[in-house]
């Protein structure tokens, strides 16, 4: 009783902590590490106590809604018999697991799980025992920070097989367990190398542009001149519905392209959004890459920068990566679809750094999730 008491304590705990503020998700391509403390509940004729039960679950997310998971509990308990005192019973259980995210953008995430594993039962007085088992069940994660958050789970162990001497209180050999768990879960990636940008001869475009670092950029990923950073500004800063392109005459304009006159700047009527952490090109703007590419394909002499943002759930490591790689999925469209030349077209990854809407909302989340292009030379 004890034992249950100090879990249900611990779990009042975690809840009280709910309250916290931060902005973070659930994010693909990530590891997760996850330290658990749980109760153990045995069904009656295992003559088996219930225990706390200790674990560690590490895995992968492989979107931002499906990830795998391999979680290893311990549970020092006692067996149950009346003609045997104080009989300590160690129990290993083991299980490979799939989980499914719900709202994996927001900071309250349930999932379901599911998978197999086994087992073992080492007591002092009998001989040791293994058993296959199954399990599935439900949890959530609850975000206190970009790469932090607190779970919770209950979970339902199907024991198969189970021919233990002080287990034979019934005909069947499939026993039914419970385990309720909190704990703490992180998630972390070291990606970024993995995503430096190659162009068509397979040269690092962050290295060839990295002197031309601005100092507007704490941590900037790739640049092309030194006049991009003020011009990029003065893009962003017009709300983020288009990209300005400068220069030195203004041509007869496409569809969906106007021109200024009076300062000789084009504006690209152009919004290019991606989904939460991806970096796909939506079908609907290919009509809209058309107009650009062929802007592009008018001015073959210019310089042009593909800046890329996210939005600022997630790690500034992780989303650094993800912004250069919106870019880059702008520039192989641009390259494989209309044959746009890869040398004049170069990347720029802001990260979080340069929102255009509040990241407190759904939809500012959204607008900040974009991609801008500009022509840097005047």
């Amino acid at each position: 009783m004890s034992s249950l008491k100090f879990f249900l304590g611990l779990c009042f705990v975690f809840s009280f902590c709910l309250v916290g503020s931060a902005q973070s998700a659930q994010m693909a391509e990530m590891f997760t590490v996850s330290p658990l403390v749980g109760f153990h509940v045995f069904e009656g004729d295992q003559n088996t106590e219930d225990d706390l039960s200790f674990g560690l679950a590490v895995g992968y997310n492989v979107t931002e809604r499906w990830g795998v998971e391999f979680d290893a509990r311990h549970t020092a308990t006692e067996v149950d018999l009346a003609a045997i005192d104080n009989s300590s019973l160690k129990i290993w259980t083991m299980s490979l697991n799939a989980l499914y995210h719900f709202n994996p953008e927001g900071r309250f995430t349930p999932y379901l799980l599911g998978g197999f594993g086994g087992m073992m039962f080492d007591s002092e007085d009998f001989d040791a025992d293994g058993d296959f088992m199954l399990n599935w069940g439900v949890g959530a994660k609850y975000f206190l920070g970009k790469s932090f958050a607190l779970r919770l789970d209950v979970r339902h162990i199907l024991d198969l097989h189970s021919d233990r001497v002080f287990d034979q209180g019934s005909q069947s050999d499939t026993d039914h367990n419970l385990i309720a768990s909190a704990g703490l879960c992180w998630q972390f990636s070291d990606a970024l190398p993995a995503l430096e940008p190659l162009d068509r001869d397979g040269k690092s475009i962050i290295d060839q542009n990295r002197q031309s670092s601005p100092s507007s950029v704490s941590s900037p990923v790739a640049v092309a001149t030194p006049a991009a950073p003020a011009v990029a500004d003065r893009a962003d800063e017009g709300g983020g519905e288009g990209a300005h392109v400068r220069c030195a005459k203004c041509p007869e304009t496409a569809p969906q392209i106007t021109a200024d006159q009076k300062d000789s700047v084009v504006k690209f009527n152009l919004h290019i959004e991606f989904d939460f952490d991806k970096a796909d090109i939506r079908p609907e703007y290919a009509g809209k890459l058309r107009d650009l590419a062929s802007f592009i394909a008018a001015y073959p002499d210019a310089m042009f920068i593909l800046s890329g943002h996210t939005d600022s759930i997630g790690t500034e490591h992780y989303n650094m990566g993800l912004s250069l790689r919106r870019a880059q999925a702008v520039r192989d469209y641009l390259v494989d679809t209309f044959k746009a030349d890869p040398a004049i077209l170069k990347l720029k990854g802001y990260g979080e750094t340069a929102p255009v809407a509040d990241n407190a909302t759904k939809e500012g989340r959204q607008r900040n999730r974009r991609v801008v292009i500009i022509n840097v030379h005047d």
